[in-house]
């Protein structure tokens, strides 16, 4: 029931929801391309620094049959 000199206003208690602009669609891009970069990085660097050296990346020991002669 409205009271006279009252305008009948009818207010809508849903926000309009707002699109997102190309900048912050190509923020967000950025941010998850960096994320994926690092987390990349990282996963090869920790699967690098994990490999044990067992020698074998000298050469073939002198004694081996695989050895060259020195001269």
């Amino acid at each position: 029931m409205s009271s006279p000199g009252v305008p009948d206003v009818s207010v809508d208690p849903r926000p309009v929801p707002r699109l997102a602009t190309l900048g912050w669609t190509l923020r967000r891009a950025a941010l998850g391309l960096a994320i994926l970069l690092a987390a990349a990085a990282l996963g090869a660097w920790l699967m690098h620094v994990s490999i044990e050296p067992d020698g074998s990346t000298a050469g073939p020991a002198p004694h081996s049959e695989h050895a060259v002669p020195q001269n």
